[in-house]
């Protein structure tokens, strides 16, 4: 017979109506309205137990770690039965929701099952008020709960065994189902994602091997490549694809690498450069090493350099022309850089380093011809044009430049006339001329340049300035006479 606890003991509290009316005052009205609320009560109470008591003790726990599993409600003496099978529930119910966020619905059959119908039993024990039967039922969906949890690891590894071995004879289905029940016990296991993406992928492999070996049945080994190599890209680690890949490639190369060879000696032979190295590129690309490769390579390297020579010793004939001397230098630097023995390169960078020289000498003055209004500047002007004589016929440019050189000397060595403009009174002396003393005008013939003024008078501040000479112009006038007082 079921536990019969004392009336003081019944689920739910033992409600009082509010205020201080006595039992006697009462009326019949009011005996049925608290009844009526003290049923509704209970059974949200009830409900409360089963429902909400549970997901307010849980805490949210990381789907993978290890769950601990509560330990079985012990009953101490005195402890009433309706406190046992509360506990007995409660540690069921918190250990089904952590297995719950396991997926372990997904892969704890039969113990899953199993513990859901004997919880489902303890909780009509429980509403009948059969307080021990409801413990001993809760007890037992834990204790089921408990022996999936002890053997979630050997689990996941015999999935994970069964579905390897599935995978590796080609049965999908299987490998497909044992991967996700994998998944199901271990969501972050690579090795289940890795191995369910494989088998996903199982069947378009098998069908581009298919496709593949009628293609080289055939003889079409472009077809059977693309087919193999697709097979291989969508499972890296499945070996047959690579294999075949590897045989029709290798097949494949040896046509295209004869192909390439006798097309580059053809053109190497009709002096088609361009086109023989990009034929050799190609044969190069598929063997490398192959004596024959290195033989045409060496071939095509000689005609190339001859090539480039006759191309740069043209390039220095057209830049000595336009007696750009700089750029000949350079060119005649490459073709030496190449082929250090090349004559034509060593007699025409003497040359024209030598017009380089002489060319920057007469820019010195002719960009500045200002330089030319000192002695000594004028001097080796003259030395210079007195080395350089006259210019080839083929160099104009130099011709032109000892002209206007030899010009700009002969202006600056003759004399320009100037007037000096003062008062009288004020004493005039030139630097690097002389002392003119006092006057009112005076008439004299400088050489250009750019002469210092200074003016002084007893009594006054001195006054200096700046006279400037051009060549061939004449009548240039410059006033200077002392008037502030000291």
């Amino acid at each position: 017979m079921p536990d019969t606890p004392p009336h003081d003991t019944a689920v739910g509290p033992v409600l009082s109506p509010p205020g201080g009316s006595s039992p006697q005052g009462r009326t019949a009205a009011g005996n049925y309205l608290w009844l009526w609320i003290s049923l509704a009560a209970v059974l949200v109470l009830g409900l409360a137990v089963i429902f909400v008591l549970p997901a307010l003790m849980l805490s949210p726990q990381p789907q993978q770690q290890p769950v601990e599993a509560p330990a079985d409600p012990v009953v101490m003496p005195g402890v009433e039965p309706r406190d046992a099978a509360n506990q007995a529930m409660q540690a069921y119910l918190q250990l089904r929701a952590q297995l719950e966020l396991g997926h372990a619905s997904r892969w704890g059959e039969p113990e899953w099952s199993q513990s859901e119908r004997a919880a489902d039993s303890g909780a009509r024990l429980l509403a009948q008020r059969q307080f021990s039967e409801a413990a001993r039922s809760y007890q037992q969906a834990l204790q089921s709960l408990q022996q999936l949890e002890r053997e979630r690891s050997t689990r996941l590894i015999a999935a994970l065994d069964t579905a390897q071995q599935a995978l590796a004879g080609n049965q999908i289905e299987q490998a497909l189902e044992q991967y996700e029940q994998a998944l199901a016990i271990d969501e972050d296991n690579e090795d289940a994602r890795f191995g369910l993406a494989r088998s996903r992928t199982r069947a378009a492999v098998l069908q581009n091997m298919a496709a593949g070996e009628r293609a080289e049945t055939e003889g079409d080994l472009v077809t059977a490549q693309a087919a193999f190599q697709q097979a291989a890209l969508l499972d890296p680690e499945y070996g047959p694809p690579t294999a075949a890949f590897t045989r029709v490639t290798e097949a494949l190369q040896t046509h295209a690498f004869q192909d390439a060879m006798t097309r580059a000696l053809t053109a190497l032979d009709s002096g088609h450069l361009a086109d023989a190295e990009k034929a050799l590129a190609e044969a190069s690309a598929l063997r490398p090493s192959d004596a024959a490769v290195i033989d045409a390579r060496q071939r095509l390297a000689l005609s190339r350099q001859q090539a480039r020579l006759n191309s740069l010793r043209r390039q220095a004939t057209t830049l000595v022309r336009a007696e750009n001397w700089q750029a000949a230098g350079n060119v005649y630097r490459k073709v030496l850089a190449i082929n250090a023995s090349a004559g034509f390169a060593r007699s025409g960078l003497e040359k024209a380093d030598a017009r380089l020289k002489l060319n920057k000498q007469f820019d010195h003055y002719l960009t500045k011809p200002e330089r030319l209004y000192a002695a000594q500047p004028l001097a080796n002007a003259e030395a210079l044009l007195a080395a350089a004589s006259s210019a080839p016929a083929d160099e104009p440019k130099l011709a032109k430049k000892i002209a206007e050189l030899q010009r700009l000397v002969t202006q600056a060595g003759t004399p320009v006339a100037v007037s000096l403009l003062s008062d009288g009174e004020t004493d005039i002396s030139i630097y690097h001329i002389g002392q003119l003393g006092a006057f009112t005008r005076q008439q004299l013939e400088l050489l250009p340049g750019t002469y210092t003024v200074v003016g002084s008078r007893a009594g006054y501040r001195d006054i200096r300035k700046q006279l400037s000479v051009t060549p061939g112009k004449q009548g240039a006038s410059l006033t200077i006479r002392c008037e502030e007082m000291i």
